[in-house]
């Protein structure tokens, strides 16, 4: 387990990701530049994955649930050990990246 020291960074690194990916939101929505169209993207793509970093432990002999209790906070979430739980973290990094090359060949 992690220690709490280290685990107050990752949520404030979180966090610090999630006010730029709004404020490119905001940016997006009053230029139209091709820049402004892929960082949302690309922000969206590191909190993913900074995401699946701090919620896959080392993986366990056992089968492991689909649904696991957040590290912190409130709610649930995908657990990367399962396989299917794996399958979905995958799928969303391959749906991001596509969705960030298809923006940056767009016209």
């Amino acid at each position: 387990m992690r220690s709490n020291k280290s685990g107050k960074l990752l949520s404030l690194t979180i966090l610090f990701i999630f006010a730029f990916f709004l404020l490119s939101v905001v940016w997006t929505l009053r230029s139209d530049t091709k820049i402004a169209r892929i960082f949302p993207l690309i922000l969206v793509l590191i909190l993913t994955i900074l995401s699946f970093l701090h919620y896959a432990p080392a993986p366990k002999t056992k089968q492991q649930p689909l649904f696991v209790p957040k590290r912190f906070g409130i709610g649930i979430s995908v657990n990367p050990n399962n396989p299917t739980g794996r399958l979905f973290w995958y799928l969303v990094f391959a749906v991001m990246t596509i969705l960030i090359i298809v923006v940056a060949f767009s016209n």
